[in-house]
């Protein structure tokens, strides 16, 4: 049961394997816990160490190995694919010494403003941030002349910012970089993000800026993890805004275009609304299904359909989309599968319980859409606008 006799094909089967099923179902199959300390970084994607190594494992054995029958770290699994020529990493060193986890900390915990008239918290920093990662994908320089960005900041502001929000692109700038997200290089006497004092410092210095290179290097790298803070800042700052709009004016569009929502004909006329916003929740998910976990693997990549909780459109948030496979769509569309409060999925024609609803970082699901859809969807109530599923 040696590690030592692991090859490098059998490790790459494992997370061919992790990659098609999903982290919490390949755990759950294998009866492996999250891993603490220890992950496998490749391809800018981060894995489990052990319970990659022990799945891998069944290709000495002609089985996986059992979580209890071996140990992690860096003595064992570490130093086994690391002859292999696998990178291996702690959480804290996974990108020069900052994690996904890191970033998805700061992304939760930003402090804005909050609107005097609205009590909305104001957009600013999320529009900044947006902005950013838009230029990231589609592959622009990460540092930017302050003419640049004050200019398309305030543009952005001023079309998509709350009513009374001010377009000074100054102050999201200055409080994402004390809060460790934008880089000012050069530059170690930035004043704090308030008054006149700041909008002069930026005038006087004009400083190049952009993400912190970590930060770059991570959206520009992870998809997945690049859509769950998209669809962190959609869900907490945009309510009653576009989002597909949104998305596309910042260049969020899938494969960097910006298509308008339309129709294409099919066997049926299908409709592609909120095309922008469900790529993000697909993406989000890395095209697993939240039901089975099933990923689709097509030519031209991953696929899995955004599923709306109420009626197609109504409304166009992050809280009502579900990334679902084909099948799993259509029964959740026609109410013969149904989601309760606490995500457990039920079979309506069984009655059988068929597992908890997975989840991925900062895409939240509304109670209050998992409620209508028991509510008014299915065959006891009539199927509510769901005649033709879309495949969003």
């Amino acid at each position: 049961m040696a590690l030592s006799d692991l090859r490098r094909e059998m490790v790459l089967d494992a997370i061919a394997e992790y990659d098609l099923l999903g982290r919490d179902a390949f755990l759950e199959r294998y009866g492996y816990g999250p891993a603490r300390d220890y992950f496998l970084l490749h391809q800018g994607r981060r894995y489990d160490s052990k319970a990659i190594a022990g799945v891998a494992h069944r290709g000495v054995g002609g089985r996986p190995l059992r979580a209890d029958e071996f140990s992690g770290g860096n003595a064992t699994v570490a130093r086994a694919l690391i002859r292999l020529g696998f990178e291996v990493t702690t959480p804290g060193t996974a990108i020069d010494r900052h994690s996904v986890e890191d970033l998805l900390q700061k992304i939760n915990s930003l402090r804005t403003a909050t609107s005097p008239v609205t009590r909305a918290p104001k957009r600013h920093q999320p529009l900044t941030l947006l902005w950013a990662i838009g230029r990231a994908v589609r592959g622009e320089e990460r540092l930017t002349s302050w003419q640049t960005t004050s200019a398309e900041l305030r543009a952005l502001i001023e079309e998509f910012g709350l009513d009374d929000d001010r377009p000074n692109p100054e102050f999201p700038v200055l409080r994402l970089h004390h809060h460790g997200l934008w880089d000012l290089p050069g530059h170690t006497d930035a004043p704090p993000a308030s008054g006149q004092v700041a909008q002069r410092w930026m005038r006087t210095h004009h400083p190049d800026s952009g993400l912190q290179a970590w930060v770059h290097d991570l959206v520009t790298a992870q998809e997945n993890v690049r859509a769950q803070i998209v669809v962190r800042l959609l869900t907490v700052y945009f309510h009653g805004v576009d989002l597909n709009a949104l998305l596309a004016r910042v260049g969020l569009a899938p494969d960097g275009g910006s298509p308008a929502p339309g129709r294409r004909e099919i066997t049926t006329t299908r409709a592609i609304r909120d095309s922008l916003l469900s790529e993000q929740v697909k993406r989000a998910h890395d095209h697993h299904c939240q039901i089975c976990g099933t990923r689709l693997a097509l030519r031209q990549g991953f696929y899995a359909e955004g599923a709306h909780i109420r009626p197609l459109g109504r409304p166009h948030e992050p809280g009502n989309l579900l990334c679902l496979c084909p099948n799993h769509h259509v029964l959740f569309d026609r109410g013969m599968i149904t989601i309760q409060d606490d995500l457990t999925i039920v079979d309506m024609v069984s009655g059988n319980r068929l597992g908890t609803l997975r989840l991925a970082p900062n895409h939240e699901i509304s109670p209050e859409h998992l409620t209508y859809h028991r509510r008014n969807i299915g065959p006891a109530h009539g199927t509510e606008d769901r005649t033709a599923p879309s495949a969003l």
